[in-house]
């Protein structure tokens, strides 16, 4: 590990600060827009909207069986054989910590039997989704695997990365409008898969990519 002098050291920390005054302002933010959302998005006729084809395909992007195929493309045809790896491990991570966390904080999905649930979020205790884990959404697991493998793969891709994080929010979106899950579940999905890319492209020793757009100056 490199030496980090002292005014290196701070400016790290004021970065680590700044990133959790982010993060922590973004929760808040969707938390205010939960359930505007939630009736802005949520479909009564989500069946319908299931037999759509750009709904399977937002969809499947929040399977693991999905990036399991791109791993194996990318053994088959790369170089780099542990990239595709890397992008399968970061998708069933950021799964796994979210289907735990379901567990661990067991607030229950908006939706129920089609009908949204009436008053504000419906938790049951922390730890009871070990007892009943069925019908929890914080963090949408869906949206974890989508983001995990779509920023895994705009490491090593940055040209797409746009595309990969637009098809991650697609799938983040469909589960919206299926009221299987508020813009927070899908939020924290989204963070879960953004530190489990991180994490593995540290692994891979590559940058992770800057989702901004960039803009050049003119001459």
């Amino acid at each position: 590990m490199r030496y980090l002098t002292p005014r290196e050291r701070k400016r790290r920390r004021v970065q680590r600060l700044r990133l959790a005054g982010l993060i922590l302002a973004g929760f808040v933010v969707f938390t205010l827009l939960d359930f505007p959302l939630l009736h802005l998005l949520y479909q009564d006729d989500w069946l319908r909207v299931q037999n759509h084809d750009w709904y399977r395909l937002l969809r499947i992007m929040g399977y693991l069986g999905t990036w399991l195929l791109v791993c194996l493309v990318y053994i088959a045809h790369d170089r780099h054989q542990h990239r595709g790896l890397a992008v399968l491990l970061s998708a069933g991570l950021a799964g796994l910590l979210a289907e735990l966390l379901k567990l661990v904080i067991a607030r229950e999905r908006p939706v129920h039997d089609g009908i949204i649930q009436p008053g504000l979020y419906h938790f049951r205790g922390l730890f009871s989704g070990f007892e009943n884990g069925s019908n929890l959404g914080l963090p949408s697991s869906h949206a974890a695997v989508a983001f995990g493998g779509c920023l895994m793969l705009a490491c090593f891709l940055p040209r797409a990365r746009t595309l990969l994080f637009l098809l991650a929010l697609g799938c983040g979106i469909t589960r919206m409008l299926t009221g299987a899950h508020f813009a927070t579940d899908v939020y924290v999905g989204a963070l879960l898969g953004w530190a489990c890319s991180r994490l593995f492209c540290s692994f891979a020793g590559v940058h992770v990519p800057d989702l901004r757009p960039r803009y050049r100056l003119p001459v």
